[in-house]
C-alpha cells in the first residue's frame, strides 16, 4: 500500500485550507501512552481537534491528521498510538506509527515527543530507543521533547528539573531540536495557550532551518525499515545457528553416550576386580602364616594333627609342650620336622589359592 493509500485509509481532517504550502508546518506527535499527545495537539490547533479521554486503556489507536490556522500560517498535526498500546501489540503499532510519514507527506518537519515531568522511567527509556529503531538515528535531527503537565513545574527552572537524571539529560541534548514545555491545562486561556504554542512553533521553525528547509523524508523510512528487516534477519539467521549447534551437539551427545557408559561400566568393573583381588590376596597372606605356624607348632610335636575330628587342645598341654621343647637342646631332626610341617600345610594353602597367584 502506498503512502497515500494509507493516508486515505485513516481519518483526515481539514479545519480550513492552508494560506501557502511554503509556510506549512508538519508535525507528529510520538510519545507513550498516556502522556499527552492528544491534548498537546488540540493545545497546538486552538480547539478540540483529537479525543482526550480519561482512561487507563490507550485511546489513540490509529494515526490521524487535523490541520488548522495558527498565527496566520497552516498547521498540520498528526495524532499516533502510544508506544507500548493497551490493545496493539508492539508490531501493530510499529506498523500504524509508520503511517504518520505518508500521512505528512512529503514528510514531517518535527517529531514531538512527548513526555510528563516526572520520573524517567524504565518505559520512557524504551520508548525513546523505539523511535530511534522505527525511524532510525537520522530522526534525531527533526525531534523536539515536548514536556506536557507544566502545572507541575510550579515555578520551577525545568534546567533545574533536567539536571536531577543525568540520563534524561542526555536524551534532551540528543534531540536536535531541544525541548519545550506544555501547560495543556491552560487550553481556555486564549493569550496564555496562545504564546506557548508560538513558542513551540518557532523552535519547529529552527529546526527546519538546521535541516536546510528540509523534512523527515519517506526514503528516510524506507532506510531504518531496510535496517529493522537486515537487523531481524541477522537475529534470525544468529538464532538458526544456534539451534542447528545445538541440535548438533545434541546429536553427538546422543553418539557419545552409549560409548561414555561402556567405559563407565569397564571402569567399574575393573575396580570391583582389583578390590576382590586385593582381599584374595590378604586372606592368602593370612592363610598362609597361618599354616606355616600350625605346620611348624605339629611338626615340633607341640599340637596334634588335626585327624578331622574336631577336637579341641588343651592350651595347658601345648604350653607344657612349649616349655620342654625351649628347654631341651634343638636338634636337627627336631627342626626339620617343623619345617617339614610348616611346608606341608603351606603348600595345602597354596593350592588352595592358586588361581589367585596365577592372575
Amino acid at each position: 500500500m502506498s503512502s497515500s493509500e494509507s493516508a486515505a485509509s485513516h481519518e483526515v481532517s481539514e479545519a480550513s485550507a492552508p494560506t501557502s504550502e511554503a509556510e506549512s508546518l508538519r508535525i507528529v506527535l510520538l510519545g507513550r501512552t498516556g502522556t499527552g499527545r492528544s491534548s498537546s495537539g488540540n493545545t497546538i490547533l486552538g480547539r478540540s481537534a483529537f479525543l482526550v479521554d480519561v482512561s487507563p486503556c490507550s485511546v489513540t489507536a490509529r494515526c490521524k491528521k487535523q490541520s488548522g490556522i495558527v498565527g496566520r500560517r497552516s498547521i498540520s498535526v498528526i495524532d499516533t498510538p502510544g508506544l507500548f498500546h493497551t490493545h496493539l501489540s508492539s508490531q501493530e503499532v510499529m506498523a500504524e506509527v509508520g503511517q504518520c510519514v505518508g500521512f505528512s507527506s512529503p514528510g514531517p518537519h518535527a517529531f514531538l515527543v512527548t513526555l510528563q515531568l516526572g520520573r524517567f522511567t524504565h518505559e520512557e527509556r524504551e520508548a525513546f530507543e523505539w523511535i530511534k529503531a522505527r525511524f532510525g538515528p537520522g530522526v534525531m535531527r527533526f525531534t523536539m521533547v515536548l514536556f506536557t503537565c507544566g502545572d507541575q513545574l510550579k515555578g520551577k527552572r525545568l534546567e533545574d528539573f533536567l539536571e536531577q537524571s543525568q540520563e534524561l539529560s542526555e536524551f534532551v541534548s540528543s534531540c536536535h531540536g531541544g525541548y519545550h514545555v506544555f501547560d495543556n491545562s491552560r487550553q481556555e486561556e486564549t493569550d496564555e495557550c496562545s504564546h506557548q504554542v508560538m513558542q513551540l512553533l518557532e523552535k519547529v521553525d529552527q529546526i527546519v532551518a538546521k535541516n536546510g528547509g528540509g523534512c523527515y523524508s519517506e526514503e528516510m523510512l524506507k532506510e531504518a525499515e531496510g535496517a529493522i528487516r537486515e537487523a531481524h534477519e541477522r537475529i534470525l539467521g544468529e538464532a538458526g545457528h544456534v539451534v542447528e549447534s545445538i541440535q548438533t551437539e545434541a546429536e553427538v551427545t546422543e553418539g557419545r553416550l552409549p560409548r561414555l557408559e561402556k567405559k563407565w561400566e569397564d571402569e567399574e568393573r575393573r575396580r570391583e576386580e582389583e578390590e576382590a583381588r586385593k582381599r584374595a590376596e590378604r586372606l592368602f597372606w593370612c592363610e598362609l602364616v597361618t599354616a606355616l605356624g600350625k605346620g611348624a607348632a605339629e611338626g615340633a610335636g607341640i599340637m596334634g594333627k588335626d585327624k578331622g575330628k574336631g577336637k579341641a587342645v588343651k592350651k595347658a598341654k601345648v604350653v607344657e609342650k612349649v616349655a620342654a621343647l625351649a628347654a631341651s637342646p634343638l636338634s636337627v631332626r627336631s627342626a626339620a620336622k617343623a619345617v617339614g610341617g610348616a611346608v606341608r600345610e603351606g603348600s595345602k594353602v597354596l593350592y588352595k589359592h592358586r588361581k589367585t597367584l596365577l592372575r
